[in-house]
């Protein structure tokens, strides 16, 4: 179950480079990139590491816009 923290983060766009091992395992879902658990290790697709291409630690909470590396998941919507 996803913490307050957790589920305020469903409604943020998520990073396309942005991996966890929980994604790959059965019933993996998107929700796995979004759970804050000490017990993940995030990576970026970008780097293979625990860095990004910006060199700062990647996280359902550290990938978001702010970032220049930041690519949302279903690219970036169109300017109204």
């Amino acid at each position: 179950m996803l913490g307050e923290k957790g589920s305020s983060l469903l409604n943020k766009p998520i990073c396309q480079n942005l991996c966890t091992k929980a994604l790959y395992t059965h019933g993996g879902n998107l929700q796995n990139l979004v759970e804050t658990n000490p017990f993940s290790h995030y990576w970026c697709n970008c780097t293979m590491t625990v860095v990004g291409p910006d060199d700062r630690f990647v996280s359902p909470e550290n990938c978001n816009r702010s970032r220049v590396c930041f690519e949302p998941i279903g690219g970036t919507p169109p300017v109204a």
